[in-house]
């Protein structure tokens, strides 16, 4: 959980955006009338954009004024639960010691719930409804299950429902080839290389996302930085154009080419 600095909008995940900024465009109701936004439930699986998201949605709450950010030193918290009791009374906790200048933490929390999920009718699902329904009377908490959740999810979703009012359900789009082009480029950029020929280099790397199936954001960050391997490092700064993306192409082929999508796709993620 940190203080954070401006980002531009997401890449993708248009459904949740579009979701921020509907609660944005509403700032006076919550800034004039003490009315509080929803609570989020969202699909999106680990590694995929959930802390853009977070960060995301803390940037335009409080540009807006939406939220009243204040009040504590944290802007958001992520928590992600492993299931076990003493984690979430930890994971509670902390909420808790954020609330430095109130009684409860008044901003932004994100929780990974699915690990509590399969633990439906133990002392730990109790503990957890509890806990949620005094965190969400001051913050607000975005819930984040699997892209496509299971029955026992289902059943926690439920649960909360029952138990913290006004929360919002959203599902999520995958994110097409194109954004994904789109975070890998983000990424080369962000590390200080220059693309050249930058329409040749897009249409090249969107051969490469489709040959190797990348598909999630963690694979699109592991991807742009082996590509850096292959930038012009000869000049002033570093630049990289298809020449680079051939290279690159030429040195991973061989192992890709006995090998299936899903086979490929994990050497991408763990190379």
């Amino acid at each position: 959980y940190m203080k954070y600095c401006k980002i531009t909008k997401p890449i993708g995940l248009e459904d949740v955006c579009g979701e921020i900024e509907k609660i944005c465009s509403e700032a006076h109701a919550y800034k004039q009338c003490g009315l509080r936004p929803p609570h989020l439930a969202i699909q999106l699986d680990s590694g995929s954009g959930r802390t853009t998201i977070l960060e995301y949605m803390t940037d335009c709450f409080s540009e807006t004024g939406v939220l009243d950010f204040n009040r504590s030193l944290d802007d958001y918290i992520e928590l992600t639960f492993d299931g076990t009791l003493q984690q979430l009374k930890q994971s509670f906790n902390t909420i808790d010691s954020a609330a430095v200048y109130t009684n409860g933490f008044c901003n932004i929390v994100g929780m990974d719930i699915s690990a509590i999920s399969q633990h439906l009718g133990e002392v730990q699902c109790t503990e957890f409804l509890k806990n949620c329904k005094t965190v969400s009377e001051t913050a607000c908490i975005v819930f984040f299950i699997h892209s496509s959740p299971t029955r026992n999810e289902e059943k926690l979703l439920s649960k909360l429902c029952e138990n913290v009012e006004n929360i919002k359900r959203l599902g999520t789009v995958p994110y097409s080839e194109e954004n994904i082009c789109d975070l890998i480029i983000k990424n080369i950029k962000e590390h200080g290389v220059t693309i050249s020929h930058s329409e040749t280099f897009r249409t090249a790397l969107l051969k490469i996302v489709n040959a190797f199936n990348i598909t999630s954001v963690k694979s699109a960050i592991s991807t742009a930085e082996m590509v850096i391997h292959y930038a012009d490092f000869s000049g002033f700064s570093p630049f990289i154009d298809e020449r680079g993306l051939k290279a690159f192409i030429e040195q991973y082929n061989k192992p890709f080419e006995r090998s299936d999508k899903n086979e490929q796709k994990r050497k991408m993620e763990y190379r």
